[in-house]
C-alpha cells in the first residue's frame, strides 16, 4: 500500500501519516484539510486513490478543504462524508 501512495507524487506530498487500526483497516491524515480518510482493508487502493483525487478536484476544491472531518472511501462507486460539527 505505501508504495501505492509513493509512487504518485501528488498523493506522496499530500499523505501525512497512515494510520493501521487493530483490525486492519487503514486510515489516512492528509496536509490539507482537517479531515481523516478511512481507506477500510487495504485492498484495490489504486481505485480508491483516483475516486478521492476525483473528489478532491471536483469536490473539496468547490465546497471547501475543512466541511467534512471524516471522508470514508471503503466502498466502491461511494464517498461517504461526515460533516464538521459547528461550534455553537
Amino acid at each position: 500500500m505505501g508504495y501505492t501512495l509513493i509512487k504518485d507524487n501528488f498523493w506522496k506530498d499530500e499523505i501525512e501519516q497512515i494510520n493501521v487500526l487493530q483490525t486492519g483497516a487503514v486510515e489516512l491524515v492528509p496536509r490539507t484539510g482537517s479531515h481523516i480518510i478511512y481507506l477500510g482493508d487495504p485492498v484495490s487502493i489504486d481505485k480508491k486513490m483516483e475516486r478521492l483525487y476525483k473528489f478532491y478536484k471536483y469536490g473539496l476544491n468547490k465546497i471547501g478543504w475543512n466541511k467534512y472531518s471524516y471522508i470514508n472511501i471503503e466502498f466502491s462507486n461511494q464517498i461517504i462524508c461526515t460533516k464538521k460539527k459547528e461550534n455553537i
